[in-house]
């Protein structure tokens, strides 16, 4: 029995892996990795109790005690409405998928060995093709997926320390369309990138009701190469080679948690990204045709993101969670963009878990609205356009099952 559960679980696993490089994920710094987390404001970096730690805080990985799995999928469906000169459109509704699966393998009472791969950035922008900002974008996607083979060490009874190396898969689509005096017609830029990471983690027990987490994502310098192609409105093709270079952020973060009592734990967390380091995209086309080499710049400021959690077992079995984060926007008002039409969020979450054996099933939904922005303008090179974005909201519901051998 045992050696059929292990089949089913490892399959499963495998099958996220196979497919995390082609779902779509919405959003761009993204922290669902585990739904125990999600349900609890993705408050997982002190408190952390399944394989998801990989990615949260690997160091939380030396609590786990033999081979652990855990893997799923979140629904995610953001929308929000832009006004381009007093003429309201809605981002096409879309729902994408974010995949995680994790393994953790303890060694010895010491050392513990963990590989995960999950979705740390991405973007989903849609608009109508004639909707009026169609010269400034019609559609940017970024979909990554990271590879993080990672391993603990235990000090001591009170102390832990991880790390990893994350190897970075990701591609960049954006659709617009040129102005006249630029030549018309549509743009698309399509690249790819593979990059290298890391990440370090920290977990420290100073009392038994209290676990501190500390964690580090390394920055990312992603230079994809692909193709773009210019289709004009007679319909003729023009195609050239494309190189994009960006710098996505580091972020650090502190977790206390608190167990005042066998069934109650409480998480609050505070996440620092370096935003700062997502200045600008540059992009090189090669030869070209249509277009000159070109940067956009999005001088992103560095934000805080504020999280709190809850689990209460109701049961040994059965456990319930909520959570709340407040996300500051990294997007400054003077380089606001129809690519991530956003402001400072506030998201909500419940979830629960169950246990049986050596089974785990969590599920968990989650509800963001965004604040409203107005009195913003952007240029496409030739005209310029005032902007508004209002009633941003994202949901999100997902699932992740789990098995210890």
């Amino acid at each position: 029995m045992k050696r059929a559960s292990a089949y089913f679980v490892f399959s499963f696993l495998v099958c996220l892996l196979a497919t995390a490089s082609v779902v779509q994920a919405g959003g761009f710094a993204l922290y669902e990795w585990g739904n125990r987390a999600l349900g609890m404001g993705t408050a997982n970096y002190a408190t952390g109790a399944d394989a998801s730690v990989v990615a949260y805080n690997p160091a939380l990985m030396t609590r786990l005690e033999g081979t652990n799995v855990y893997g799923g999928v979140t629904a995610v469906s953001p929308n929000s409405d832009v006004s381009i000169n007093g003429d309201t459109s809605s981002t096409q509704n879309q729902v994408f998928g974010v995949p995680h699966g994790f393994v953790t393998h303890q060694i010895s009472d010491d050392w513990t060995l963990g590989m995960g791969v999950f979705t740390r950035f991405g973007l989903g922008t849609k608009f109508d093709g004639d909707w009026p900002g169609a010269t400034l974008l019609k559609e940017a996607r970024l979909e990554t997926f990271s590879f993080n083979p990672s391993v603990a060490y235990k000090v001591n009874d009170d102390l832990s320390i991880g790390g990893g190396i994350e190897i970075i898969k990701g591609d960049f689509l954006l659709r617009k369309k040129l102005p006249v005096p630029a030549g018309g017609g549509d743009l698309r830029v399509k690249v790819s990138d593979t990059a290298l990471a890391f990440n370090l983690g920290l977990a420290y027990k100073p009392i038994d009701m209290v676990t501190v987490g500390l964690s580090y994502r390394s920055p990312v310098h992603f230079e994809g190469h692909g193709h773009e192609s210019v289709t004009n409105n007679m319909g003729w093709t023009n195609s050239d080679k494309a190189t994009m270079i960006a710098d996505f952020p580091a972020s650090y973060t502190v977790g206390l948690g608190i167990t005042p009592t066998e069934k109650l734990t409480i998480e609050f967390d505070v996440i620092y990204t370096q935003w700062e380091q997502f200045d600008r995209i540059e992009f090189d086309f090669e030869p070209s045709f249509a277009l000159g080499d070109n940067a956009e710049d999005f001088n992103y400021k560095s934000a805080w993101r504020f999280q709190l959690g809850a689990e209460y077992k109701l049961t040994d079995a059965l456990a319930m969670r909520a959570g709340y984060v407040y996300d500051q926007t990294p997007i400054r008002h003077e380089y606001a963009s129809p690519m991530l039409p956003a402001n400072d969020r506030q998201m909500f979450t419940l979830g629960a878990g169950y246990k049986w054996d050596s089974w785990t099933v969590d599920v968990a939904g989650m509800y963001l609205i965004s604040k409203e922005r107005s009195g913003m303008s952007k240029s496409d090179g030739v005209d310029s356009y005032s902007m508004d974005f209002k009633n941003g909201r994202t949901w999100g519901l997902g699932s992740s099952i789990g098995y210890t051998f």
